[in-house]
């Protein structure tokens, strides 16, 4: 049971992560004229996100229930966890927030005013958010836990935000080089307020990372020694780099396209950066998910 949980896992919490950074992607992205085209790009690319949301949640509620419950699935065993377990007030929590973000999203799609975007942002964020209700959290009680629950919610926004933008920034470059060749401006634009973003992304993650490895691992030799930490230590590899080939995109590729006359070459190389920004992530989701199944080092 465990690998398929490993996968479900990855599939929700990557699906969750990219979600929320789409809702949030036309808000800092773009200008007022161009603000209405990126926000149904934005919709248009969301929606088949958020059924996988829904979809690879409610098989991840099966797969958790049924192991815990160590029966098979049932409506009664459905209803033991909903009403007896955190997981299932969670989770039940995130279906609601699931449908209402596939409601909203198809009413955006079907040209509802703008003012719907911030509505998805707050429901995204919730949805996104309360995976933190879930998991490692719940080892501890009173302040501890509300502080590792906080903790732990602003790590995955932080996270959905640039991750989710990145799928969105891709999405406009590809758009850029291979369909309207008037959205390059955009795509500039675009470009430049993706990594003002990410300064703020990468600074909630960094604290909000230390504060959860504070709870999880404890003391450096837990991070060597341990299985949990031994991977917690790939995952820091693995955002370093990520960071790295964020910062060169910032000061390197940015301002050549922003000054480039011809920006077709420029935007292939920041294709090909983006891209592999976005493997790092997801191999990074794919960590989080195996550390999701692994004992804490500080319980190990």
């Amino acid at each position: 049971m465990e690998p398929w949980l490993v996968v479900t896992r990855f599939v929700h919490y990557g699906a969750s992560l990219v979600l929320f950074g789409l809702a949030l992607f036309p808000l800092y992205s773009h200008g007022l004229v161009a603000s209405r085209s990126a926000g149904s790009r934005a919709a248009a690319l969301s929606l088949p996100v958020s059924l996988l949301v829904l979809i690879s949640g409610i098989l991840w509620f099966i797969g958790v229930a049924t192991s815990m419950t160590e029966a098979e699935m049932s409506w009664e065993t459905a209803g033991l966890m909903l009403t007896e377990t955190s997981f299932g007030a969670v989770s039940l929590l995130r279906l609601g927030a699931a449908i209402t973000a596939i409601g909203i999203l198809t009413w955006l799609l079907r040209g509802s005013p703008r003012k719907l975007g911030l509505p998805l942002v707050a429901i995204c964020a919730v949805l996104l958010g309360s995976l933190a209700g879930v998991g490692h959290t719940q080892i501890e009680d009173g302040q501890a836990w509300a502080v590792h629950i906080l903790s732990d919610a602003l790590h995955l926004l932080g996270a959905g935000a640039w991750l989710g933008g990145l799928v969105g920034l891709l999405g406009l470059i590809v758009t850029s080089l291979y369909g309207e060749m008037a959205t390059d401006r955009r795509a500039c634009e675009a470009a430049l307020n993706f990594s003002t973003m990410g300064y703020i992304a990468v600074a909630t993650l960094v604290a909000s990372g230390l504060i959860n490895s504070w709870f999880l691992v404890s003391s450096v030799t837990n991070l060597i020694t341990t299985s949990y930490g031994r991977l917690l230590l790939l995952k820091l590899v693995l955002f370093a780099v990520m960071v790295g080939l964020a910062g060169f995109n910032r000061f390197f590729v940015v301002p050549a396209l922003l000054h480039s006359t011809a920006t077709g070459p420029v935007l292939r190389r920041l294709l090909i950066n983006v891209a592999a920004e976005q493997s790092l992530g997801f191999a990074i989701v794919l960590i989080v998910s195996l550390l999701g199944i692994i004992e804490p080092a500080t319980t190990s």
